[in-house]
């Protein structure tokens, strides 16, 4: 069963909650998972439960895992946090929930992307040097190094979003790893990441276990599918 955030309860009355059955876990390894190259690694807080087969990519600072962001730069990802407020030309400071601010630390550099007509925009906000969780009883402030500069349509209204700087432009997320266990990285100011194993190389792996994974994933892993499988060279 995979780890879960939460307990499931419902109140004090007394219950009994059954997990709905379902046909079991989705196997990752096509291959002998023992002759796969597996490494050893931390991934950042504040992502909650991240399945087995989650693309992964570096925080540029820290070296600290971070879900990978793909070149969908609306779609349902857990790497992303959604904006509170619009960013206005020269601002340095945005807002988010409170509990995405555990996705980000201060010394993390951040990204921002929005929606261009249907095509993203991104801009790279620096270092962040404050987050803010206690002014505000429902969003926190992220204060950063680069101030968006003569935009007016870094809006909510065009979906922008926030990330953790992981690649390099202009998406500024690289995929470095697939995740190969389930993980419970935390959730708002309880969350404390989660170390872990990933594989890079010398595996074939079902493709729809994989989470987060687009083209471009599979061309920074240098990897290839073939027909339901992926292989990692």
């Amino acid at each position: 069963m995979a780890i879960r955030s939460d307990a499931r309860l419902g109140g004090d009355l007394p219950q009994m909650n059954r997990v709905p059955e379902g046909p079991g876990l989705k196997p990752l390894f096509h291959s002998v998972r023992d002759i796969a190259l597996i490494l050893d690694k931390t991934v950042q807080p504040g992502y909650g439960v991240l399945k087995a087969g989650t693309m992964l990519a570096k925080n540029s600072v820290t070296g600290y895992l971070t879900p990978y962001i793909t070149d969908d730069h609306q779609d349902d990802n857990v790497g992303r946090s959604y904006l509170t407020n619009d960013i206005a030309s020269g601002a340095d400071v945005c807002y988010v929930t409170l509990t995405d601010a555990y996705k980000f630390a201060v010394g993390d550099e951040i990204v921002f992307v929005r929606d261009n007509s249907s095509s993203p925009e991104y801009r790279d906000g620096g270092a962040i040097t404050a987050i803010d969780v206690t002014t505000y009883p429902n969003r926190a402030e992220i204060t950063f190094t680069t101030a968006i500069a003569a935009v007016t349509t870094f809006s909510t209204a065009n979906g922008v979003n926030a990330y953790v700087k992981s690649g390099a432009a202009t998406k500024f997320s690289t995929c470095a790893y697939i995740l190969d266990k389930d993980i419970d990285t935390g959730s708002g100011e309880f969350a404390a990441g989660a170390l872990t194993s990933v594989v890079l190389h010398n595996a074939v792996l079902y493709e729809h276990a994989l989470v987060n994974k687009d083209a471009q994933a599979l061309t920074d892993l240098g990897a290839v599918e073939d027909g339901r499988f992926v292989i990692l060279k």
